[in-house]
């Protein structure tokens, strides 16, 4: 009996012992580990001389998760000017708005090479040609003193345009420029065109508000011009031949409205805020003759838009987050407020939306500006307005 009394004893003792070596090699070995690890990296931060900081990772905004299955990843470390996409679509090029460098870097925002290290300041605006060889900058040392330069990038030469322009754009072949000039003496503006460096300027019509918005419409020989957006200012959208000619009005009666041309020219996105000083903004349709203007039902402005090659889809940012007593666009273009943007597929010809991703793997808050794709389409990058940096969702 005392025999089996002492086996069962033992195998007892044999099984406790077993289970705290199992307790032991499967749990605190891990968690020792894991120790070892923080203390190595704090080991490390201490040789490069600087101090733990655990607010670090809370400074940046957006704020995202540490996961790694977002859509939406950061390309620049810095506020970024004019970013864009090389002709051949396989680089970025931006400007920093610090000391004004150009930059060429991958999509993924590796950095290729510096294009420039002109020093430019007080950037306000950055305007390309279509073979992003040649760049129109607008400075602005105060409000209402602002100075134009040319830049052509591979001869490395900067121009100052003349002075009294407000408002310039490229021609589609991107050899001339489109420009609004205010002249002084006779109180006239005009829509002119010029060279590059502003010589052989020709006026082509005049019209009579301050501020101005131009665009070329692809595919044709016409320009757009129309009242930079404000919700107090009913728009009046005008065409005129490059060569010239009488100017012909293609849209009118619609408040704070701008417009967004589609590659082919045969129709833009117009949006425009539902009445005088109003607090809804629409997004719409229109033919390049005004035509067959017809809502979308989508809320948001044209700079939050990029047209498809094909001109068949926009993908657009859909601002969230607008207090009910904002007046659009107008709060929205002096940051009075800030969005909450998520992004969206929209067909031109049924209006039909889709989702680019879900808000989850958004993962931060961005007010997207000037977007534009990649050449396949499957990247759609942006400024966030809240930072200055270029981000790029990927869908």
């Amino acid at each position: 009996m005392s025999k089996k009394i002492f086996a069962i004893s033992t195998l007892l003792l044999v099984l406790v012992v077993g289970a705290i070596f199992v307790y032991n090699f499967a749990f605190k070995k891990p968690a020792a580990s894991t120790n070892s690890n923080a203390d190595k990296a704090t080991a490390k931060t201490a040789q490069e001389g600087m101090t733990p900081d655990k607010t670090t990772a809370q400074a940046d905004t957006p704020k995202t998760s540490p996961t790694s299955n977002l859509s939406v990843s950061a390309v620049s470390d810095e506020p970024v000017f004019g970013a864009a996409l090389s002709a051949d679509g396989n680089s970025l090029y931006y400007f920093l708005r610090n000391n004004g460098q150009l930059n060429q870097a991958d999509l993924n925002g590796k950095l290729e090479k510096v294009l420039s290290t002109e020093k430019f300041t007080n950037l306000k605006k950055i305007t390309w040609n279509k073979p992003k060889n040649k760049v129109i900058i607008k400075t602005e040392s105060a409000p209402g003193k602002s100075k134009f330069l040319y830049f052509d990038i591979p001869g490395k030469k900067v121009s100052v345009l003349k002075e009294n322009l407000d408002s310039v754009a490229w021609s589609n072949l991107g050899d001339k420029i489109i420009y609004k000039y205010y002249d002084p003496k006779t109180k006239k503006r005009t829509v002119s065109t010029a060279d590059p460096d502003g010589k052989n300027w020709t006026d082509l019509t005049e019209f009579n508000y301050q501020g101005v918005e131009i665009s070329p419409i692809p595919s044709s020989s016409d320009i757009s011009f129309w009242p930079s957006p404000n919700a107090f200012t009913p728009t009046s959208v005008n065409s005129i031949s490059f060569g010239g000619g009488a100017k012909k009005e293609i849209l009118k009666d619609k408040f704070g409205a701008d417009l967004l041309w589609s590659p082919d020219g045969s129709q833009a996105a117009v949006s425009f805020t539902d009445q005088k000083g109003g607090h809804k903004t629409e997004l719409a349709l229109m033919n390049s003759q005004g035509g067959e203007f017809q809502s979308l039902g989508f809320a948001t402005f044209a700079t939050k838009c990029a047209w498809s090659t094909d001109s068949k889809y926009l993908f657009c940012a859909l601002p969230g987050n607008i207090p009910d007593t904002a007046i659009l666009p107008d709060d929205w273009q002096a940051s009075k407020i800030s969005t909450s943007d998520t992004f969206w597929k929209v067909e031109a010809a049924t209006g039909k939306k889709d989702r680019l991703v879900d808000p989850e793997k958004i993962g931060g808050t961005y007010d997207a500006l000037f977007p534009f794709l990649s050449k396949d389409e499957k990247s759609l990058f942006f400024v966030n307005k809240a930072d200055g940096k270029l981000y790029k969702l990927d869908f």
